[in-house]
């Protein structure tokens, strides 16, 4: 703490507004219709080609004129953090970060130590997951805009209608995962902690809060009937049965847990419920199609990592040459090195200044500077519980809840073996966990087919 940084932090908040602003402000014209990013975004997903094509250029055509502006605020932003590093003492921002996240067990050597496990475990079967689509598609090759489309014959899945079935659906899987979580999840529908369908005037996202003095944790998001509506429900579950765990703990602050381990417990859940998708669960998908969600999940794991990994590593090479970074043609040509080094697989060609910016185009590099190898580390967590499950789901669960109860009482590396799991991210832990994830894909690509 340092009382000169209280106003470095308000022009900081101040900037972050105006990033906001400016990108929650890009809309264009679609066929007299006015749409967002966020719906220019969704229509990446439709099964005609022309249509991903013409959404992402127009995506990408968005972005490129607002560079000069985001560029401004990106190197006031860095000129602050500078700032706010000097008069807390420290060497520079990256120092700063990890004593404000509170990373007591791993240090910015550990953050490169798992890049460059990414790079040689990853990145090739990242490559090997694009390639599978490539040929699934019939493509010459992947572009950025067949990076997110579903590459069977299938229509788009439709898992259920309105928020009680939904409701239902869920809690069916849940008894097969466990029953004690299955009557917490219960609990919350009775009580009324789950708003779950979009409506008109809804604040958009999904997430799991708590209703602490209740001992209750309460789940909103804005379902409308898609599958990853019923993954962020998967999701937010793990978060509200880690707070169902925690409410035994006796002072609120041993319930502040690490977001390394936070992450886990969702993750976990979506792994762990996945199993149970199909119908004969009563769940909420035929089998072909259970497996298609199923590979969506564990291919957008492989591709996440690598993605991750640029997201981090950008970060660690910016605030540790701040007076480069302060260039952005120089933050461009970073970004682009770091790109090829980890995102292979899908052709660029003639879209230069839409590889190499970006980094505009990811919000943690603006406003939550270094906060992203926490997803990578969960997730690396979570396919472990989900590794123990295959071999024994009732013990692996119970070692799960038993971690989770533990809340913020122990080390991170602590919280990770307690869950039987271990906090490590080199090269030989990752390259089982993508073996099995890819012998996983194996076998659910033969039901698809």
């Amino acid at each position: 703490f340092s009382e000169e940084n209280i106003p470095l932090h308000t022009e900081l908040a101040k900037l972050g507004n105006e990033f906001d602003k400016v990108t929650g402000g890009m809309k264009a014209d679609w066929d007299g219709e006015e749409k967002n990013q966020s719906q220019l975004q969704a229509l990446l997903f439709d099964k005609d080609r022309s249509v991903r094509e013409r959404a992402w250029k127009l995506s990408m055509a968005l972005w490129q004129e607002k560079r000069p502006e985001l560029n401004d605020i990106y190197q006031k932003m860095l000129a602050l953090r500078v700032q706010i590093a000097n008069n807390a003492g420290l060497t520079d921002y990256r120092e700063y970060a990890f004593r404000a996240y509170n990373r007591f067990d791993y240090a910015p050597a550990d953050s490169i130590r798992f890049h460059q496990a990414i790079e040689a475990v990853v990145v090739p079967a990242a490559q090997r997951i694009y390639e599978h689509k490539r040929l699934r598609l019939g493509l010459d090759a992947v572009r950025p805009w067949d990076v997110e489309v579903d590459s069977s014959s299938g229509q788009p899945l439709v898992p259920y209608s309105g928020q009680d079935e939904l409701v239902q659906g869920s809690l069916n899987i849940f008894q097969h995962v466990d029953s004690t979580l299955a009557r917490q999840f219960a609990l919350m529908a009775e009580e009324g902690l789950l708003d779950l369908d979009t409506r008109p005037g809804k604040a958009l996202g999904g997430y799991c809060s708590s209703l602490t003095w209740r001992q209750r944790p309460y789940i909103f998001m804005n379902g409308t009937g898609t599958h990853d509506d019923v993954q962020t429900m998967l999701h937010e579950a793990g978060h509200a049965f880690h707070a169902f765990e925690c409410y035994s703990l006796p002072y609120i602050w041993q319930t502040d847990v690490p977001m390394e381990f936070c992450e886990v417990a969702s993750m976990s859940m979506e792994l762990l419920a996945a199993p149970y998708l199909r119908k004969e669960f009563d769940g909420f998908y035929s089998a072909a199609d259970a497996a298609r969600a199923r590979i969506q999940h564990l291919s957008g794991i492989i591709t996440f990592l690598p993605y991750m990994a640029v997201v981090d590593a950008f970060q660690h090479w910016v605030y540790t040459h701040p007076d480069l970074a302060m260039d952005s043609a120089a933050c461009d040509e970073t970004w682009g090195q770091l790109w090829d080094r980890f995102m292979r697989g899908v052709d660029w060609s003639g879209f230069e200044a839409e590889r190499v910016s970006g980094w505009h185009r990811k919000l943690h590099i603006f406003q939550v500077p270094f906060y992203y190898i926490e997803y990578g580390m969960a997730q690396v967590g979570a396919l472990q519980v989900w590794r123990n499950a295959l071999d024994n789901q009732a013990e692996a669960v119970a070692t799960y809840r038993n971690a989770l109860k533990l809340g913020g009482t122990r080390s991170l590396p602590e919280l990770y073996s307690a869950a039987g799991t271990a906090f490590r991210f080199d090269e030989q832990m990752l390259a089982g966990l993508v073996d099995l994830i890819e012998r996983t894909l194996s076998q659910l690509d033969s039901v698809v087919e």
